[in-house]
C-alpha cells in the first residue's frame, strides 16, 4: 500500500517568493521514467515550464520513516492545504533511494568566530558543489533552497536545525 506524499504547488509564507509557483507537479512529472504524460484530473500543466524546467528526482521530508521500496502517491491540494481535495499527480512513485539528510548550526571559533550552517547526508558534510546537485535534484535553485530551509552561508545568520531524510525516485541519483 502506498502513503500520502503531497507537494507544494507554491512556496511557502516565509520565503521571499511566497505564493509564487514551484512547479514541482511539471519537475515531477518530467523527472519520472515513464513514456507517456500523465494528466492530473483536475489539474492545469503549464507545459512550456515542462519543457524548460529541471526535472525533480526526490524530495526532503523531516523524519525517518521512508525505506527503498516503499511506494507512495504523489499529490498537491486542489486549494488551500488540509482544507481541499488533494489531486493525484502521477501513478505511485516507489522509492529507489533514501539518504539521512541533517542541517545544523554550530559556532566555529577557529574561522573568525563565525555561525555556519553545516548540512549532512548520510553524516558526510555536503560540500558547495554537492549542494548545488542536491538543491537541483529537489527542483530548486541553491537560494530557493537555503530560504526553503532558512540556511545560511553568509551574514544574513539564522539558525537552521532539521533531521530527515531524502526519498529518491531515480536510481542514478548519487551522493
Amino acid at each position: 500500500m502506498s502513503k500520502v506524499m503531497t507537494f507544494s504547488r507554491v512556496f511557502p509564507s516565509y520565503h521571499p517568493t511566497a505564493g509564487e509557483p514551484t512547479y514541482f507537479v511539471e519537475k515531477i512529472l518530467k523527472g519520472l521514467p515513464h513514456t507517456e504524460m500523465y494528466e492530473p484530473e483536475g489539474l492545469e500543466i503549464d507545459l512550456g515550464m515542462m519543457a524548460e524546467a529541471e526535472p525533480k528526482h526526490h524530495t526532503i521530508r523531516a523524519g525517518h520513516r521512508w525505506k527503498v521500496g516503499d511506494k507512495f502517491s504523489p499529490r498537491v491540494w486542489s486549494g488551500k492545504p488540509y482544507q481541499s481535495k488533494q489531486i493525484i499527480i502521477a501513478p505511485d512513485i516507489e522509492v529507489k533511494k533514501v539518504w539521512d539528510f541533517e542541517i545544523t548550526t554550530a559556532y566555529n571559533s577557529e574561522m573568525r568566530g563565525d555561525i555556519s550552517n553545516f548540512i549532512y547526508i548520510n553524516r558526510k558534510l555536503v560540500l558547495l558543489n554537492e549542494y548545488e546537485k542536491l538543491a537541483k535534484n529537489d527542483g530548486l535553485t541553491v537560494g530557493d533552497m537555503c530560504e526553503w530551509f532558512k540556511i545560511a552561508f553568509e551574514e544574513d545568520y539564522r539558525e537552521a536545525y532539521f533531521k530527515g531524510q531524502i526519498i529518491c525516485w531515480n536510481p542514478q541519483i548519487e551522493y
